[in-house]
């Protein structure tokens, strides 16, 4: 080998004869160093692999003196002589260079990386493959002599190619930094079953440990959602947040001792919310009229519907495609409308909401749908009224006692239509 090492540089100091002539003096190293990458250009394009040996073999030798010979320009060429247990160790320490954040290669720093004909043949056939290429690739390398270990870390390596991305930037202290990501699935349950096995079979491997933080967690979180949404595209949304408004009308009654001193009965009734949700929480707002009370055997004209508006908390319990739920409570101001008094303050109401998607658009960073909610929701209070009136000039109309403290129950049922932004 070493004979025909010399005959290889001899052959390339021939070819450049004229020049040593016409310049008297010898091609400097980078000048032979770049006239080896030429040979080996040509010899591979050529299939001349006994070519390729020495001009790869004089380049590995003269790494040390500044020769350009990437650890890729290594890897691809090993693989076209067929040195796979060679190259494989050169794949796997370009994979760490941008899979471990925490590795710093030195032989990364002291190569000399150079852009010509030579890196652009082998970066463009390194560069351009289909899925059967790499399944194909992955096939001869589990069908040759080399370590068991070496197949599935190869195999890893090689369908992280079409699984991860790698995005290179520049930090504020000028580090290069690598953010990674999962851009598709296609192969992605070859990279898991081959990963695991490497990281199983050899764990305390150099590649195993980012592998096992890092790599195969990351597919694995991608894999996990991506296949929830493939079941449920919705999925992401629900219990996440948004705004909702709701408009709708309601029938309902009052229950309790009031009632020994008030009649009801329902008007025009309606009711308005607005909703903030925040993951499962839901904070709203509501105006609320309708029920008309009036006090028993009192002669009243008004005719005028009770109003009320409050706040109310409540919790997503439920979040399905088509259906959700939703228990709440509150407080809110509450007026008699046809009855003299101050209002009242202290009402404490809980319920229960019941939402059906009607209409939903397609899934993306927000989802707007149209629901109908079916409600339900129970006022608590104590009514109050001070009668101040003295009766005079033979009036004998029967009036109510002069004070009267009575707790009630205003229950309303509801139908509404909302708009949902989620």
């Amino acid at each position: 080998m070493r004979l025909r090492l010399l005959f290889f540089v001899g052959v390339v100091l021939l070819g450049v004869s004229g020049i040593w002539a016409q310049d008297s003096n010898l091609l400097s190293k980078k000048e032979l160093f770049n006239r080896a990458r030429t040979v080996l250009l040509t010899s591979l394009e050529k299939k001349d692999f006994d070519r390729v040996k020495e001009a790869y073999a004089y380049l590995q030798a003269n790494v040390s003196e500044g020769a350009p010979l990437s650890i890729f320009d290594e890897y691809m060429i090993d693989m076209e002589l067929g040195r796979y247990a060679d190259a494989i160790p050169k794949l796997a320490t370009l994979g760490r260079m941008m899979f471990d954040s925490s590795y710093a290669s030195e032989a990364k720093k002291e190569r000399i990386v150079k852009d010509d004909a030579l890196h652009k043949y082998l970066d463009d056939k390194f560069t351009s493959f289909t899925l059967g290429q790499l399944d194909s690739l992955v096939k001869l390398i589990d069908d040759s002599d080399v370590d068991p270990e070496l197949k599935d870390l190869y195999a890893t390596l090689i369908y992280a190619r079409v699984v991860i991305d790698a995005e290179f930037y520049t930090g504020p202290s000028n580090k290069t930094s690598v953010r990674l990501s999962v851009i598709s699935l296609t192969r992605a349950d070859q990279f898991l079953e081959r990963a695991r096995s490497y990281v199983e079979k050899q764990p305390n491997a150099e590649h195993s440990g980012y592998l096992k933080t890092r790599i195969i967690p990351m597919v694995e979180k991608y894999a996990e959602r991506k296949n929830k949404l493939d079941k449920d595209p919705y999925s992401y949304h629900y219990y996440s947040g948004g705004f909702h408004i709701f408009a709708g009308l309601w029938t309902g009654f009052m229950s309790g001792d009031a009632t020994d001193y008030l009649e009801t009965k329902t008007g025009n009734c309606w009711n308005l919310e607005a909703q903030l949700q925040i993951f499962r929480l839901t904070l709203g707002i509501f105006r609320n009229s309708g029920l008309i009370s009036k006090l028993i055997n009192y002669d009243e004209k008004g005719n005028s519907e009770d109003e009320a508006f409050g706040a109310k908390l409540g919790l997503i319990a439920l979040d399905m495609r088509y259906v959700r739920i939703e228990p709440f409570f509150g407080f809110a101001g509450y007026t008699f409308s046809n009855v003299f008094e101050e209002e009242n303050d202290g009402i404490f109401l809980v319920g229960l909401n019941s939402d059906v998607r009607l209409y939903t658009t397609r899934p993306d960073f927000m989802v707007f749908s149209l629901v109908l909610r079916l409600k339900y929701q129970a006022f608590f209070g104590t009514f109050s009224y001070h009668n101040s009136f003295e009766p005079c000039c033979g009036d004998t109309r029967e009036r109510p006692p002069k004070d009267i403290e009575a707790d009630f129950v205003i229950h309303q049922f509801g139908m509404e239509i909302g708009l949902s932004l989620w």
